[in-house]
């Protein structure tokens, strides 16, 4: 009797331990493109995706693979949601994508989601050109130049050594605590717009890159989309800033249901 206690005491802690182990494992492009194979619905890997512990590789490589390999763009949005990228994105990634006939509007969620560092002389937008890189995504590049990193800057454009530096980064991105507090109380939530059109920001003030999300199980994406909205007028509005320019805007249709915006916003 004892033995078989024990027997059964042993194998209820090896199921532990495994399922522990099985828990702890990272979801890998492998086990989503095994899933994509095996003809599991969209719905399914979203959720899989948003229960589960993330590793992926989405660079450039990576989603050449993916899109090989029939991911939709809506599983590949999930996928930087819960895995985003480290590395540092070039021109020449860029192009590589823009080859491989990766969709406009992912080409310009992995910019948003990526540090990235592009060179945007004439020289290298002729490239782009050539290349036939889409117009909004060059666009993108020219306003966005640099995430997480120092721009590049062409030979050409570098300062020397001797030059004055000019503080527009002091005057921009570190502003003082009086001109906060000013823009802060002159800024109602309320009152910043949120487009979709570089027009209407056209002329204004860069004032930095902000994102908003809201989720709740089973709940309704215009419920949802309207509370992420909010919430992104208000991070807005605490920077001072009167327009929003969406970049990203995506729901994931999972048990837990989320809607993500991402873009820049201005200041007149």
């Amino acid at each position: 009797m004892k033995i078989a206690q024990k027997t059964a005491l042993l194998l209820s802690l090896f199921v532990l331990v495994s399922s522990l182990t099985y828990a702890q494992e990272s979801l890998s492009n492998k086990e989503i493109l095994h899933l994509q194979a095996s003809k599991i619905s969209q719905d399914i890997i979203l959720a899989k995706i948003s229960a589960s512990k993330c590793q992926f590789d989405l660079t450039a490589q990576g989603l050449i693979d993916l899109k090989a390999g029939k991911i939709s763009d809506k599983v590949v949005r999930a996928m930087f949601l819960a895995s985003p990228p480290m590395e540092t994105m070039t021109n020449q990634d860029v192009i590589k994508l823009s080859e491989s006939d990766i969709s406009t509007a992912l080409l310009k969620e992995k910019i948003s989601k990526t540090p990235h560092q592009f060179t945007v002389d004439s020289e290298s937008l002729i490239k782009l050109k050539a290349a036939k890189v889409n117009d909004g995504v060059v666009k993108e590049m020219i306003m966005n130049p640099t995430q997480g990193g120092t721009p590049i800057l062409s030979a050409a454009l570098k300062p020397s050594s001797t030059a004055t530096s000019v503080p527009v980064a002091t005057s921009s991105t570190t502003p003082t605590t009086s001109s906060v507090k000013s823009n802060v109380s002159t800024v109602s939530w309320e009152q910043v717009i949120v487009t979709n059109a570089f027009e209407e920001v056209k002329g204004l003030t860069r004032v930095g890159e902000i994102s908003a999300s809201a989720s709740r199980a089973y709940g309704k994406e215009e419920r949802l989309r309207k509370e992420a909205i909010e919430k992104l007028k208000k991070e807005a509005a605490s920077k001072g800033a009167t327009h929003v320019l969406l970049q990203s805007n995506s729901f994931a249709p999972t048990p837990f249901n989320t809607v993500s915006l991402g873009g820049v916003c201005y200041k007149k």
